[in-house]
């Protein structure tokens, strides 16, 4: 295990798809365009591609050549740069999680990559091994885990030791160093089980998609198109469109609305499903593996223990017959804290997924509710809106404008959703927290993981003896709210994360 080892040799390609994907967007445009490509034979453009290729494979090449892991004993050690050499230890007992990701280029040379991470590193993970077969990935992963778990133990071993004569001397005596093979002996390096805990099929995913408006990735999507657009098109173009729009009457763009809804829905819907295509939940080893990803497949390996909320989320499409999404967030070093546990469950199973994965969280419903008085502070601001628009509807579009005031019924059944929602509870360690902006959301926290907890109240709310109440975590700065609770209830929030607070000065 102590010789270097080179990356797959598929590694060589990497500069070259990386350009390829961009020049591949353009290519499609040109030929969108109607090129001629007849002007120059083939043998002229076979060329052109070889020539255009070679000093990137060769600078793969050379990448390759000079990249290099080393499993030792107690650590692994990774070596590249082609002119500044650069080596980097990653001690077993500092791993905090392994992730065998596939990209999109690895997923097309059935590749896969290994990311290693220590508490407190970088952004891009500390180690990456970008270039590995997936066997050989999945091998060195165990290895990588075994390894940790024994360094962990090798480590708390002294402490261990040193406490056992401390409580009875007068027992066997053992050395040191008979205890630390004792310790190593009864864990013997094995491979973990593996559980499925849950697959769902691409028609499931497509089901939950469809019940939810995924707007961030059609923002994401519509974001990278209009960027990539931008840079091709004629600069008259977009002021073209807005002098042609600008043409077409009110009716037309009342009808438009949603259509263009109906569009983004769609595309929302296509999206999720690419990206969670193949999910799957498992159970390794005492950690939870969740895979997911049909272009860049992601897997996200974490201990139960580490996670620090469940949010419950129905939206309007899918409370009325009762389902609903699972995310969880979990402390990790990677980017990515919150993680999709189940995107279309019935509201009756919750539980029943929670016990076979995170067991420390149960989902009731919340026991505190804002008091009638604070109705009308859920009503005001939606209702003024729509007034709002209604108005501003009739002055710029006439009567056809004038349709904008139905939003206000809308607007009321909203707010008295938004009002009967809304609520807290406390369960000895777990707090429940409800609130509504559009789907309805549930957050399940623990103490332990609580980081603040803050009340606040406008003038009108306290003339009401009103306030709000927010925790926060520490992998969701923004934390969980509830409004427009009575005093009581949200003092009671405070007084409950004080306890903590007083557990840990003793």
């Amino acid at each position: 295990m102590n010789e270097p080892k080179h990356l797959h040799k598929l590694y060589m390609l990497f500069p070259f798809f990386s350009v390829m994907k961009s020049i591949i967007p353009i290519l499609v445009l040109l030929i969108i365009k109607g090129v001629n490509w007849s002007k120059f034979p083939w043998y002229g453009y076979a060329a052109a591609v070889v020539l255009f290729a070679l000093p990137f494979i060769l600078y793969g090449w050379l990448k390759w050549r000079k990249f290099s892991y080393t499993l030792q004993d107690d650590r692994i050690v990774l070596r590249q740069g082609i002119f500044v050499r650069e080596e980097k230890s990653i001690y077993f007992s500092r791993i905090h999680s392994i992730q065998t990701q596939q990209p999109l280029i690895q997923r097309l040379l059935r590749l896969a990559q290994l990311k290693i991470e220590t508490p407190g590193g970088s952004k891009e993970a500390d180690g990456v091994l970008p270039a590995l077969a997936v066997a050989e990935a999945e091998r060195v992963e165990q290895w990588l885990y075994q390894k940790r778990n024994e360094a962990v133990k090798k480590e708390e071993a002294p402490l261990s030791a040193e406490h056992a004569e401390d409580v009875n001397s007068d027992e066997e005596g053992e050395s040191l160093e008979q205890k630390e093979k004792h310790i190593q002996a009864s864990s013997p390096l094995v491979q973990p089980e593996r559980e499925v805990l849950l697959r769902l099929s691409a028609g499931r995913l497509f089901a939950g998609a469809l019940t939810t408006m995924n707007l961030p990735l059609v923002v994401v999507f519509g974001t990278g198109v209009y960027s990539f657009a931008d840079d091709l098109l004629p600069a008259h173009f977009y002021s073209s469109l807005v002098e042609r729009a600008g043409q077409l009457p009110a009716v037309w763009w009342l009808g438009l609305v949603p259509v263009m809804f109906l569009l983004a829905w769609i595309l929302s819907a296509v999206l999720f499903t690419i990206k969670y295509a193949g999910f799957t939940v498992e159970q390794e080893g005492g950690n939870i593996t969740i895979v997911s990803g049909l272009l860049d497949r992601k897997k996200h390996v974490f201990s139960p223990g580490k996670v620090q909320a469940v949010e419950i989320r129905e939206g309007l499409l899918r409370q009325p017959f009762g389902y609903a999404e699972v995310e969880i967030f979990v402390l990790t070093s990677e980017t990515e804290k919150k993680m999709m546990l189940h995107p279309l469950l019935p509201l009756r199973d919750v539980n029943e997924l929670l016990a076979r994965i995170v067991p420390q969280f149960v989902m009731q419903p919340p026991t505190n509710r804002p008091p009638d008085r604070a109705r009308w502070l859920f009503l005001r601001w939606k209702l003024l809106g729509a007034t709002l628009l209604g108005i501003a509807g009739t002055v710029f579009l006439g009567p056809t404008g004038a349709l904008l005031f139905l939003l206000i019924p809308l607007c009321a059944v909203w707010g008295y959703r938004c009002f009967k929602d809304e609520g807290l509870s406390i369960q000895g360690k777990l707090l429940t927290i409800r609130h509504r902006a559009i789907s309805r959301r549930t957050a399940l926290m623990r103490r332990p993981h609580v980081v603040t907890v803050d009340t606040v109240a406008t003038l009108r709310q306290r003339s009401k003896s009103l306030l709000s109440v927010r925790a926060r975590l520490m992998v969701n700065r923004g934390g969980f709210k509830a409004i427009f609770m009575e005093y009581g209830q949200a003092n009671a929030v405070k007084e409950w994360f004080r306890q903590a607070s007083d557990l840990t000065k003793r």
